[in-house]
């Protein structure tokens, strides 16, 4: 699993693609925010709180090697 530095949404434009990650958790900070993970290249903040109108990452993804695709398929025989 990893988290791509997808960048956050602010309305109409969306900022930070490649350089920032921002992810929400679950936990509301307040009425109006939300916690969330951020990292970019200065470090990583696994408690960072930000309005819950930005639009961030909910999902990080799964990595899969080509060996284990090759292996999925070969179960599924």
């Amino acid at each position: 699993m990893f988290f791509p530095a997808s960048g956050n949404g602010n309305g109409l434009s969306w900022n930070n693609r490649g350089t920032n990650g921002n992810y929400w958790s679950s936990s509301l900070n307040s009425a109006t925010n939300g916690r969330n993970l951020n990292f970019n290249s200065g470090g990583v903040n696994p408690q960072n709180n930000n309005n819950r109108f930005n639009g961030f990452s909910v999902r990080p993804v799964q990595y899969l090697s080509a060996y284990s695709m090759k292996q999925k398929e070969k179960n599924k025989m």
